[in-house]
This record gives C-alpha cells, sequence and structure tokens, in this order.
C-alpha cells in the first residue's frame, strides 16, 4: 500500500470546518424572495423519533372554568339585612271604632227637615236606635227654612213635646236656587231660638244642580248649632235616577257616616251628653 503524506494538523482541521459548514448549508437551503422564511424546528436529540404535531386546544367559552363565588357567611348575610332600608313605615291610621267613646244611651234625638233629612233620617234612626239612643223623626219633603222657622211644621211643639238632647236639622236642598238666598238669614236665625239651650246639628245637604248660595248663608247664621258640611265630607254620594237624592246604598252608607262623625266629635266629658267637642263642625 502507498505511503501517503502526512496532512499537518492545521489543514486537517481547517479542512473539517469547511465540510461541517458545506453540510449545514445544505441541509438548510436559503430563503428566496419568493419563499417567506420557515421558523426552524426544533431539533430532536439523537435517537429521537420526532412525534406528530399534537393538535391545537381550542378552549371554548362553555369549557371555561365557572369562577369561584364564595358563599355568603351567616355573619355577611345578617350585616347586608341589617344594612338594607326597611320598608316604609305605613300611614298612621285613624282612631279604630271600637276605641271611642259610646253614644249616650237612654238620650233623645229629635230630627226634622225635608226629604234630605228623610233620606239620612230612617237609616240614622235605625242606627242610634240600634245603640241606645231614641230618635224622633219628623221629615216633610218639598218643604223650606221659614215653613219649620213659623207654626206650619209645628216644631216649636215638636221640642217642647220630645224635650231632645239633641236636636238636628236637614234644610236647604230646596234653596239652592233661589235668586238671594240672604232672606233665609233670619229665618235660620229663628229655628236655632226655637231649639233652644240644647246641643244641635245642622247638617247641610248634599248639593245637586246650580246652587246660589244657601248653604253659606246657613254656616253663618245657624251658631250655636254645630254646621256639618255633607259636601266636604262625604261628596261622592250616588244619586237616584233624578240626580238629586242619595240612592238607598248610598243612604246607610251616609248614616254609617254621621255615626261615625257624632262618636268622633261627641265630648263625653261635656256638661251635657250630646256637647260636641271644640272645633267640630266646619
Amino acid at each position: 500500500m502507498p505511503h501517503l503524506p502526512r496532512v499537518p494538523h492545521v489543514a486537517r482541521a481547517s479542512a473539517l470546518a469547511l465540510l461541517f459548514t458545506t453540510l449545514l448549508a445544505c441541509s438548510h437551503p436559503t430563503a428566496t424572495a419568493d419563499s417567506p422564511p420557515q421558523p426552524a424546528a426544533p431539533l430532536a436529540a439523537a435517537g429521537d423519533k420526532l412525534a406528530p404535531p399534537a393538535a391545537p386546544t381550542v378552549q371554548t367559552t362553555a369549557s371555561l372554568p365557572a369562577p369561584s363565588v364564595a358563599e355568603p357567611t351567616a355573619a355577611a348575610t345578617a350585616t347586608a339585612t341589617s344594612a338594607a332600608p326597611s320598608a316604609p313605615a305605613s300611614a298612621a291610621t285613624t282612631t279604630s271604632p271600637d276605641a271611642l267613646p259610646p253614644l249616650p244611651k237612654g238620650t233623645v234625638v229629635l230630627h226634622v227637615g225635608d226629604s234630605m233629612a228623610d233620606a239620612l233620617g230612617k237609616d240614622l234612626k235605625r242606627e242610634l236606635e240600634a245603640l241606645g239612643v231614641k230618635n224622633v223623626l219628623k221629615a216633610k219633603e218639598a218643604t223650606y227654612i221659614p215653613q219649620w222657622a213659623g207654626f206650619s211644621m209645628g216644631f216649636p211643639g215638636l221640642v217642647a213635646s220630645h224635650n231632645p238632647d239633641l236636636v238636628i236639622v236637614t234644610l236647604g236642598g230646596n234653596e239652592v236656587g233661589m235668586p238671594d238666598p240672604t232672606q233665609r238669614a233670619e229665618q235660620v236665625k229663628k229655628i236655632v231660638a226655637t231649639i233652644g239651650d240644647r246641643p244641635c246639628l245642622w247638617i247641610a245637604p248634599p248639593l245637586w244642580g246650580p246652587h246660589t248660595g244657601i248653604l253659606e248663608v246657613i254656616r253663618q247664621n245657624c251658631a250655636p248649632c254645630v254646621y256639618v258640611d255633607t259636601n266636604q265630607l262625604i261628596p261622592d254620594l250616588e244619586r237616584l235616577g233624578d240626580h238629586v237624592h242619595p240612592t238607598l246604598p248610598e243612604r246607610k252608607r251616609w248614616a254609617k257616616f254621621m255615626i261615625g262623625w257624632l262618636r268622633q266629635h261627641r265630648d263625653p266629658a261635656g256638661k251635657r251628653p250630646w256637647d260636641m267637642l271644640p272645633g267640630a263642625g266646619g
């Protein structure tokens, strides 16, 4: 075998470096303008087999874990409850009818007037007598204040014979349209004078149709009787087909309302059993 010449170590090292550089260039071709640079794959260790790339994991909203919410502790619940605004207090209620003083049993009430006195008086009589109060009702339809102020209706005799503890007058409904209601002022005063020194109420009739001021004349001239303004206290009375008189159910409601009014405004500590509290009426 022919003898090969010895290659110096430096030359041999240079040749190996050149060979290694050539091999690297062959395994990684240079990118051109037409082919975009590809990312280099990670090198596998010697003897390893390349595993197929794993499918990308897509995490949907449904697969996301629900955020954990801490359960409220008992202390936190109690704090929240105490901090929450409380419900508004209910409006103040009126005095229960059962808490009001009863009406004076054994006393006598005289009620006079026109057809409105009849409309109120029949049911009011039943209510009063159920409570032990005697009631005398004298009503005449289509009557007027002057008739009751004089002798044609026998009013002075009614007062003298029954000697009532309370007198109720319901008049004026037939005079709502008179041209000059002030003409009734003296007759109103005469009725009050006939009643004498005893408690009395003048219950205004519910108005109907055009009115010219008769109720104001009564209000200004009926003292010391207490004026009870029906049109203010119970203004929504349903009327019959004549559009004047209350229906039968409304008459009962009117009477029950007046029983409540009497219990609320009567002075149980008064000198007389039917004295009214100061400021009663209106």
